[in-house]
């Protein structure tokens, strides 16, 4: 059971305060310029914090039991204690640990604390939190428990699935398998004397796939225990010559990259946030989501289960390589199999996992120590599950540069695990690494897509790629035609790339088998990498705190690159317009190689009669025309699925007809008129959380983008106010506050209810 209520919180040196979980301390600190995390973590600064609760255990409860806390993610660097006893540590802060309490435990009242220790700046390149971010469960079973369940599929004609139990203790043991017209019992057989097993033919079942995502239920018993998991009856399949294979059907992976945030939410994972994340992706077009750069959790992973989308599981984002001072990489070799173990075992049984990741942009493959580990990786993580191919993100440009020693990381003196000395007046820090090469892109450009086909980058990847069942090469699509004629049994993946670059690299995943698919950055903006991905203004004011490359914005709106995608991949005729802000009409914007627009989908800029502004018109035809009150504008030639046009702006109906060869498609926009007003619904309700947009709207209900008002907000009923913001990347607003600005005309709300809830709240916004 959860226990993620009546927790005492408190950073050292400051008053305690009773919180509910998930809860990120990160979130309450100060922002300052100034801190060591800098734009990593949105100017975050971390800190060190202790969280407590009291647990009553009966007589009942203890005797002859097994009592274990679950921690579905603490960052990070984790002490466990219960009635002051050190149970356990847990360094990563995104993998699930246990602590068993069983020898410390007493009857009546139990005092468990947790300290987390996130002080050592800088330790990760993005916003990563501080302290329990997700759940805790309590678990009091017998003795003998069952520690484990897994089960997979066989084949799928006939089906045939396979279910592996691990009790503590050998004893007799029942398999139940049911769903949808099925119910029946599987017997299962001790092996070697460590585990049990089973197997059995299926009939009247039906296939996981990611547009029928069919689910079903296992229950293993003991006279003592039980235990229910979930999978689907689906097999993988990845050969150059057949590409990537869902029960021996071609899927193209339509992916793109998250991180594991939830924007106004900040680390906080909600059951109900993930579910929101995954249906709005999966209605952004996306069927595939990579989990940059760390393992995902169990709610995402159900979410994918149930809504059918594929995921790319990813272990670490680094090796023993520094990517920032006090990183992972510092206590990596003690502790990566502990965490690979703990990344299989919470993905086994989900179906939508398939593929799994051992690294991103890890430069130690350059070398023999690199390779030999990177082999022993994939050799370990097949041991535990030889189910799924096994990939690593190589950046090819950045494998290079390290083979020369240029933009690595490089220590002057022994690391210390000490506090790095505050910065001194107009210090700027170093890029190294994938700082470095995220850097040499904005400079560079399109030239990086040719650099990475060079002799020398062929020689960077080439002894890594012989223990990949996947290349995952990010930003070097360059490679596929070369790669794929030249080593006619290696399966590649754009494990990373850029949007605007989709054109070119879908044509070669249609082409080519061994090309299975494409993973833009950003699928979802996020917190921290501030502004990597931006069109920043100079008018902006406040600190960068988002990426602002996503194509889905932090509230959830999917933006004109998700359109442009969806045009690309085929799943949209019709075309769509998007219009560059005209409130920033003149402004020279500071671009951004991660993002190629910064249009809205809006033509109702009141008080911008005549600026001038650009146009974008989305399709696969071959030539579009643009209308404004029907009169012509002009007719363009479609460019990589892209028609610019430049206009003054005029009140009226602006609409755009793609023109294919027998036929039109068309779409428009209106201006609007009349007074603003501001409207709030809920947009997403589940069992825990309300999502209440906020908008800016005419008296013709259209959306006014223009508004940037200043809102406050009241709730009247059984809730808490978790989250208010917006997406605009710079800011000096908190998203604790009950007051925000409107960005694009847009904030939201997200509400938790309290355990008294019965009916939707009474939200009042007031504005001026």
């Amino acid at each position: 059971m959860k226990i993620n209520d009546n927790w005492i919180f408190y950073k050292e040196g400051q008053k305690a305060e009773i919180i509910t979980l998930p809860h990120d301390a990160m979130l309450y600190e100060t922002r300052d310029a100034r801190c060591h995390n800098a734009e990593n973590t949105g100017y975050f600064p971390g800190g060190k914090y202790v969280y407590e609760k009291v647990i009553r255990f009966s007589e009942e409860d203890i005797t002859g039991k097994n009592i274990q806390l679950y921690f579905e993610g603490v960052y990070q660097k984790a002490k466990v204690y219960c009635n002051e006893v050190f149970i356990v540590s847990h360094e990563y802060g995104f993998t699930p640990f246990y602590a068993d309490i069983t020898d410390a435990v007493k009857e009546e009242d139990n005092h468990i604390k947790v300290i987390v220790d996130n002080s050592l700046e800088p330790n990760c390149r993005w916003y990563t939190g501080s302290g329990i971010y997700r759940s805790v469960h309590l678990f009091i079973r017998n003795k003998n428990y069952i520690d484990d369940v897994k089960v997979h599929t066989v084949s799928i004609d006939p089906p045939v699935i396979h279910i592996d139990a691990y009790p503590v203790e050998n004893c007799d043991l029942t398999c139940r398998i049911y769903g949808e017209d099925i119910d029946f019992t599987i017997p299962l057989k001790l092996i070697y004397g460590t585990h049990y097993a089973g197997e059995a033919e299926l009939s009247n079942v039906k296939l996981w796939y990611p547009d029928s995502p069919n689910l079903y239920n296992c229950t293993v018993k003991s006279t003592t225990d039980s235990m229910d998991v979930r999978f689907g009856i689906r097999t993988i399949k990845c050969s150059a010559e057949s590409g990537f294979l869902i029960n021996n059907q071609r899927v193209l992976l339509r992916g793109g990259c998250i991180h594991s945030d939830h924007g106004i939410l900040g680390a906080c994972s909600y059951r109900d946030a993930e579910f929101r994340k995954v249906k709005i992706l999966k209605e952004a077009g996306y069927n595939a989501i990579r989990c940059a750069h760390n393992p995902a959790c169990n709610d995402f992973l159900d979410a994918c289960d149930e809504l059918g989308m594929l995921v790319m599981d990813e272990a670490f984002d680094g090796w023993y390589i520094p990517k920032t001072y006090h990183d992972y990489s510092r206590v990596f070799h003690d502790n990566w199999r502990d965490d690979i173990k703990a990344m299989v075992r919470t993905g086994y049984n989900h179906p939508s996992v398939v593929i799994q990741s051992i690294g991103n942009e890890v430069t130690e493959t350059v070398d023999d120590k690199g390779i030999l580990l990177a082999k022993e990786m994939v050799e370990y993580l097949k041991q535990l599950d030889g189910t799924r191919p096994v990939t690593a993100a190589i950046n090819v440009l950045l494998n290079v540069y390290t083979r020369i020693g240029f933009g690595v990381y490089k220590e002057t003196k022994e690391y210390t695990s000490e506090k790095l000395p505050p910065k001194k007046e107009g210090y700027v820090e170093k890029k190294t690494g994938s700082a470095f090469f995220n850097a040499t892109v904005q400079k560079l450009g399109p030239l990086m897509f040719f650099m990475s086909k060079s002799r020398r980058g062929d020689k960077a990847i080439k002894k890594v790629a012989e223990y990949l069942d996947i290349l995952g090469l990010n930003y070097a699509a360059s490679r596929y035609d070369e790669d794929t004629a030249k080593y006619p049994n290696r399966v590649m993946v754009g494990a990373e790339t850029i949007i605007r670059e989709l054109p070119y690299n879908w044509e070669r995943v249609k082409k080519y088998p061994s090309v299975i698919g494409d993973f833009a950055w950003a699928a979802w903006d996020y917190l921290g990498e501030a502004g990597i991905g931006d069109y920043m203004y100079h008018s902006y004011s406040g600190l960068p705190l988002l990426a602002g490359s996503g194509t889905i914005d932090i509230l959830g709106n999917i933006g004109a690159e998700a359109v442009f995608q969806q045009i690309v991949w085929g799943l949209r005729k019709k075309p769509y317009i998007c219009v560059s802000p005209l409130n920033h009409s003149g402004e020279i914007p500071k671009k951004s190689a991660w993002r190629f627009t910064n249009g809205i989908n809006s033509w109702n800029w009141p008080g911008y009669i005549g600026k001038k502004t650009q146009v974008e018109v989305y399709s696969d035809a071959d030539r579009v025309r643009l209308y404004l009150d029907e009169r012509l504008v002009d007719e363009k030639k479609v460019k990589e699925y892209i028609a610019l046009f430049n206009i003054r702006y005029v009140p009226g109906v602006l609409r755009a007809v793609a023109v294919y060869d027998d036929h039109e498609e068309e779409t428009s926009l209106a201006s609007g008129s009349g007074k603003m007003s501001l409207q709030s619904q809920v947009i997403y309700e589940g069992e825990e959380l309300i999502f209440i947009e906020i908008i800016a709207k005419d008296e013709k209900n259209l959306h006014l983008p223009v508004a940037e008002n200043h809102i406050r907000i009241q709730c009247e009923g059984d809730v808490d106010l978790v989250g208010l913001g917006s997406a605009r990347t710079k800011t000096d607003e908190s998203y604790l506050s009950k007051e925000t600005h409107l960005y694009q005309g847009r904030a939201l709300a997200i509400l938790r209810k309290k355990d008294t809830y019965k009916k939707l709240p009474v939200v009042n916004v007031e504005w001026e």
